[in-house]
């Protein structure tokens, strides 16, 4: 988890919990005050970042490597 937290900013791990909740861009971009061009901005990053292609990959990964923990 500490190099995940190097890796990604506190602003994209926030984006990674609230698209694992199901928010869509416009939801995101409304509890976060941010535009939905933004929201797009930080879920392309941290795709490159991980070098994953979709948001689904990227929340099964986080999963499995205890980055979001199941409820």
């Amino acid at each position: 988890m500490q190099k995940v937290n190097l890796m990604l900013s506190k602003r994209e791990q926030e984006i990674l919990r609230l698209i694992a909740k199901g928010y869509s861009s416009k939801m995101m971009s409304e509890e976060l005050q941010i535009t939905q061009l933004t929201v797009q901005t930080h879920r392309r990053n941290m795709l490159r970042k991980m070098n994953m292609n979709n948001s689904m990959e990227l929340i099964s990964w986080a999963f499995r490597a205890g980055v979001l923990a199941s409820k």
